[in-house]
């Protein structure tokens, strides 16, 4: 397995991790923007270095073949946008450090979807294990400090159940990218990721009217978020390139350990809007928890 690969895994998630600090210090520093509102800005952000990076990757047949990778592009767009929406309206009253390490039952949802709903795969013990696993994360997380509102937890389901679908059709996406003769898993993953990103800037676009109008800084706030989460995915792409997706999720997993870290560093420097002060046992739960979920995405990709 390539080092330079794990490397690039380990980053993402660290970018990734720091972008939902970045969404919750927006969501919390400008409550009148809302959840759709730092969406849509984050996504014209994305979206315009996306545009400017799509011509790096651009091929002919991509144009000529629209029709093929439009609507499952599409589609993987509209399920991602729902997944931030519901995961930025969680943000507003559980802390990142906590949230985060949840996204891991985004296993228990891909597995009910691959399973019972498009029947395209049957799994083992190992796989039936690892949902333990996630359910006794997820369990251990709630315990962990304050219990977390329904209503977030909910939100959390529902952001996991987006991001399952939209990983459903990127996996489809790339397998119609494939089919236009582009070869090599890097141009591909990154011709994917330039046409989705520019897509979601559009839609960013038009919801930008439907938000409540804000002033610059609004955009200064939300700036970051986009920065960090574009450049975690640019990251996972590479990661994925080098070590295949199976190995990048795993990588991937790590992103509520540095969540953890992350929200300790920010409580320890006095930044308390975002996350509140825990005690240490608190703290070694949400960790232990974190590397139970690791644990179980690990025994989940596991074939017999």
């Amino acid at each position: 397995m390539s080092i330079l690969g794990v490397i690039c895994g380990l980053v993402a998630a660290l970018f990734m991790a720091l972008a939902f600090f970045c969404s919750s210090r927006a969501i919390r520093l400008h409550p009148d923007m809302g959840s759709l509102g730092l969406l849509a800005r984050a996504h014209v952000i994305m979206g315009g270095l996306a545009l400017v990076a799509l011509p790096l990757f651009w091929r002919e047949q991509v144009w000529q073949d629209l029709r093929l990778w439009l609507p499952i592009t599409l589609a993987g767009v509209l399920c991602y946008l729902l997944g931030q929406t519901c995961l930025f309206l969680a943000q507003r009253k559980v802390d990142s450090s906590r949230l985060v390490p949840l996204l891991g039952l985004k296993l228990v949802i891909l597995a009910f979807l691959n399973a019972i709903v498009f029947r395209s795969e049957q799994y083992g013990w190992l796989q039936v294990l690892a949902i333990i696993c996630t359910l006794s994360s997820a369990l251990m997380l709630n315990n962990a400090g304050r219990k977390i509102p329904l209503p977030s937890f909910f939100l959390v389901i529902l952001a996991c159940t987006g991001y399952s679908l939209s990983d459903t059709c990127i996996k489809r996406q790339m397998e119609v990218v494939a089919s236009l003769g582009i070869e090599g898993l890097a141009l591909q993953s990154l011709l994917c990721t330039s046409l989705s990103y520019t897509l979601s800037g559009v839609l960013g676009l038009l919801l930008l009217p439907l938000t409540s109008r804000q002033g610059r800084q609004s955009w200064i706030h939300t700036a970051p978020f986009a920065l960090t989460w574009i450049t975690g995915i640019v990251f996972l792409f590479a990661c994925f390139a080098l070590i295949g997706t199976v190995n990048g999720n795993i990588a991937q997993s790590t992103r509520g350990l540095w969540a953890i870290l992350a929200g300790y560093i920010l409580a320890k420097a006095g930044l308390t809007y975002l996350e509140e002060r825990v005690s240490w046992q608190i703290i070694l739960r949400r960790v232990a928890a974190a590397i139970l979920m690791i644990l179980a995405i690990l025994l989940f990709n596991c074939r017999q």
